[in-house]
This record gives C-alpha cells, sequence and structure tokens, in this order.
C-alpha cells in the first residue's frame, strides 16, 4: 500500500477518531455474552474469528457451541440504547454486507 499524503489537520481528526474509537473499545463492559461477542469483533472483525475464540474460551448459548451464525445474529441484533460500540460495528458490518452482496449482483 502507498502512503498517501494528507494534511496536517485531516491527520490530526483522523488520530483523534482512531482514539475515541480505541477508548471506546478499550472501555466496553463485556458483562454478557452478548458484550463479550461485540467487543471481540471490535478487536477482529471477524465474525469465523469471534465464534472460534468463543470455543477456545467454551462459551456457548443453549448448549451449544457459539457459531458464526450466532455471532452474526448478535451483531446485527438491534443495538440497546447507548450502546455505541454495537451500533457502530453493526452498521459497520451492514455496510460491508451490502457491499459484499452487491459486488456478486
Amino acid at each position: 500500500m502507498a502512503n498517501k499524503l494528507m494534511t496536517y489537520n485531516r491527520a490530526k481528526g483522523e488520530c483523534e477518531r482512531l482514539q475515541k474509537y480505541t477508548k471506546l473499545v478499550e472501555e466496553y463492559p463485556s458483562e454478557s455474552l452478548e458484550q463479550w461477542i461485540i467487543k471481540e469483533y471490535a478487536f477482529t472483525n471477524s465474525l469465523v474469528e469471534v465464534a472460534r475464540r468463543a470455543s477456545e474460551k467454551g462459551l456457548r448459548v443453549n448448549g451449544e457451541e457459539i457459531d458464526r451464525d450466532y455471532v452474526v445474529f448478535v451483531i446485527d441484533s438491534k443495538p440497546q440504547p447507548r450502546d455505541r460500540l454495537h451500533n457502530l460495528l453493526r452498521n459497520a458490518y451492514k455496510a460491508k454486507s451490502r457491499a459484499i452482496k452487491n459486488r456478486y449482483n
């Protein structure tokens, strides 16, 4: 990937945006299984990787291993009010899914 030159102000704005995002992810609670999945997805951006990590930890839902489909279900579910990280990830997931879908149509 080639280095792309940007203005100082744009770089400063991007740094601030990234710092807010990393703080949001780092401070996100993982008190429930759903929150743990959301936080892991923020770290990995991979549905399959989240399912693999859940399996490694022995996490289950209704006695069954967590699979990619369950991770999709959690990410794509309606976020609780004020759950900024879930809302952000859900919107990004939907945009990514649309882009992939449109690529093959």
